[in-house]
């Protein structure tokens, strides 16, 4: 067993939650520029070139990439044989960096205590999302998400047939683009969860939107339906915040899982072009 202060944990998660804010991950960086030279609508084209200062910016000047610095994911996998030292504090620690982390850099915050009747806001973004799993690796993964609540708000589950065919899905999700994609800041990357329950889901379509789009399903059928429903929003022509061109969507992932025979559960996810992520491995000593 190797044991791992829990200050290491939280000191990680703050430097993570810092450069997610103010720093676009590089894939999407290079997606938007390859988005650039591909497009031809002038207007689309200026727009991509906007979303690249933007970025340029917020990571020279450290300023937020959004106005809505988000709702707080922290997914943690624990390694074989790791033991965190007062594991019991985890979740309370975890918030509290979380926390500091908005508070001493002037994020936004957007979380209130109540749904439903109060609605007030809690001054410090938390309580944040935890998730944690187990690994067979060595390691502790550590990985954090910033989704804003209008690209929140365009997440959707549907229990079609279970004698549903790809066609269907594809259909499912351009349909839902067309209805929703301007409401969450175009061009997006769609997370398609297909399979499971109706609320494991979920949870595969928000894994799936926040995946390195460069990181395409080890499942060649999988992988081709991803560049089906890729090449089938584009061709929607929406475009960047809804303006016309030829990227509305810079990637879509999918991820699967087995499901019961009477069900086909269909969840998706879109993240906004301010696509906030960051992760890291902690090794025990």
């Amino acid at each position: 067993m190797r044991s791992i202060k829990i200050t290491r944990i939280t000191e990680e998660l703050k430097k993570l939650l810092i450069k997610a804010s103010f720093n676009l991950p590089d894939d999407i960086i290079k997606a938007v520029r390859d988005a650039v030279d591909k497009e031809t609508a002038p207007e689309a084209k200026e727009v991509l070139k906007l979303i690249l200062k933007n970025e340029k910016i917020a990571r020279s000047q450290r300023l937020p990439l959004c106005q809505d610095c988000g709702l707080v994911y922290i997914d943690i996998e624990i390694g074989k044989g790791v033991y965190i030292e007062k594991s019991e504090d985890l979740d309370k620690l975890l918030n509290k960096t979380v926390a500091d982390a908005y508070n001493e850099n002037y994020l936004r915050k957007s979380i209130v205590t109540d749904p439903l009747y109060e609605r007030k806001n809690t001054s410090d973004n938390t309580p944040a999302i935890i998730h944690i799993g187990f690994t067979m690796n060595k390691d502790i993964n550590l990985r954090i998400y910033l989704k804003g609540g209008g690209s929140e708000n365009c997440s959707y589950l549907h229990m079609i047939n279970p004698s549903a065919g790809e066609n269907e899905v594809v259909k499912l999700v351009v349909n839902q683009v067309k209805e929703n994609v301007t409401r969450c800041c175009p061009p997006v990357v769609l997370g398609v969860g297909i399979g499971g329950s109706s609320s494991e889901v979920t949870g595969m379509a928000r894994i799936a939107s926040f995946r390195n789009i460069n990181k395409r399903n080890p499942d060649k059928r999988y992988n081709k339906l991803e560049d089906r429903i890729l090449e089938a929003v584009n061709e929607t022509g929406i475009g960047p915040q809804g303006i016309g061109g030829r990227t509305t969507a810079l990637a879509c992932n999918i991820e699967y899982a087995p499901c019961h025979m009477a069900t086909l559960p269909v969840a998706i996810f879109m993240g906004c072009h301010s696509m906030r992520r960051a992760e890291s491995k902690i090794s025990p000593p």
